[in-house]
């Protein structure tokens, strides 16, 4: 809702088209045309560093884009503060679940703001805007980026899930609650399809160093491939908690001479197009964004047969699947890639065409802004 302030009086607008009013005082008309108009506040608390934390600042992007009011919040050392500039950032550091002092900071922002929405990734930035005497509960829509959503679900008017995955997990908890699907999306670039490697394969992984990700089974795979003479390089980008227990794996599976890491990559585009295999060996994946940043870079992928992998891959129309938590199923599906450029190749064109379309950028602001809209005019409170 809206209030636009003429001496005497005071209109209310509300909506998303276009409208117009007339006020008619002492023979004089005034013709006001109101455009559309959303006012969103952004909040993503945590500090680390992983596809959520990203997630939030595309969110902000892509709305940004198509000329929606965002603001921010996040922790004063998170992904959103290094990135976006301080008009349309405020820190937030909460250190507990309904952390008081981040509460009433997002108390003061919200009433200065007078945000449409308030969307929260993360639990943590749920539960604090849930909380009763911030007068925010109504507005809040939770982007769910995984499968650890929480009872608060229930208290929503709305969700938004990046995958037909997460979407069917929050369903089944929360079976009346109205739910949307927005893919994740992101700034893909697009390079040449990679021709079949001259010399020794380079294959490569991203993401945050996490149990969740699977690299020690891609570990155990590559000395499997070893084993089997099969030569092949390992590329691992990132950084995280699991880094001194794959630091000493490496060395105990004997492949010190062929795995090495390349550390936190911000922007992959230049990595990613350096590879002749992108591998995604999760145990745990709601999306994937690399994925499609893989295949829009012209890299074949080979994956694990879960969740959102199996999504973006099509059910392996677009790409090499196998079991999750199984060294050698890995280990034969990069070899049967390697092994058969042409067919992977094939799949490697088919799936740039598709990762272009449906998670661009532009792709995902369209989905979004049409998602806000839908749940503004049906499920929020004015």
């Amino acid at each position: 809702m809206r209030f636009l302030d003429i001496p005497g009086m005071k209109i209310a607008v509300k909506g998303c088209n276009s409208a117009e009013y007339m006020y008619d005082t002492a023979y004089i008309f005034v013709c006001l045309r109101i455009s559309p108009f959303m006012r969103v506040l952004n909040i993503m608390l945590a500090q680390v560093r992983g596809g959520v934390e990203t997630m939030s600042l595309r969110y902000h992007e892509a709305m940004t884009a198509a000329g929606i009011d965002v603001i921010s919040l996040g922790h004063s050392d998170g992904v959103l503060a290094h990135h976006l500039p301080p008009a349309r950032f405020r820190p937030v550091n909460a250190l507990v679940n309904h952390d008081p002092f981040a509460a009433w900071t997002l108390r003061r922002i919200a009433r200065e703001f007078r945000p449409d929405i308030v969307l929260t990734h993360g639990n943590r930035a749920t539960g604090i805007a849930l909380l009763p005497f911030l007068g925010t509960a109504e507005k809040t829509v939770q982007v769910v980026h995984n499968f650890r959503h929480k009872g608060q679900l229930s208290r929503l008017h709305a969700a938004i899930c990046v995958s037909e995955s997460v979407h069917d997990s929050v369903k089944a908890a929360h079976p009346d609650m109205p739910l949307f699907t927005v893919a994740n999306f992101g700034p893909l670039n697009e390079r040449p399809v990679k021709p079949a490697p001259e010399g020794t394969p380079v294959l490569g992984t991203l993401g945050r160093l996490h149990v969740n990700k699977g690299i020690d089974v891609m570990v155990r795979a590559m000395a499997l491939l070893k084993a089997q003479g099969i030569k092949a390089v390992l590329k691992i980008a990132g950084d995280g908690p699991e880094l001194p227990r794959l630091t000493r794996l490496i060395i105990d599976e004997g492949v010190s001479d062929r795995v090495q890491f390349a550390g936190w990559i911000d922007e992959p585009a230049d990595y990613l197009h350096g590879l002749d295999l992108f591998v995604l060996p999760s145990r745990v994946e709601p999306f994937g964004l690399v994925v499609a940043e893989s295949m829009a870079a012209g890299v074949p992928v080979v994956a694990t047969d879960i969740d959102g992998p199996k999504e973006i891959l099509q059910h392996g129309a677009l790409g090499q699947l196998c079991a999750a938590e199984d060294p050698e199923a890995l280990a034969a599906a990069i070899a049967l890639a390697l092994a058969d450029w042409k067919t992977t190749l094939a799949k490697a064109r088919a799936a740039q065409v598709y990762a272009l379309s449906q998670f661009s950028l532009e792709a995902g602001q369209t989905r979004l802004v049409d998602t806000l809209q839908q749940i503004a005019q049906k499920h929020l409170s004015p």
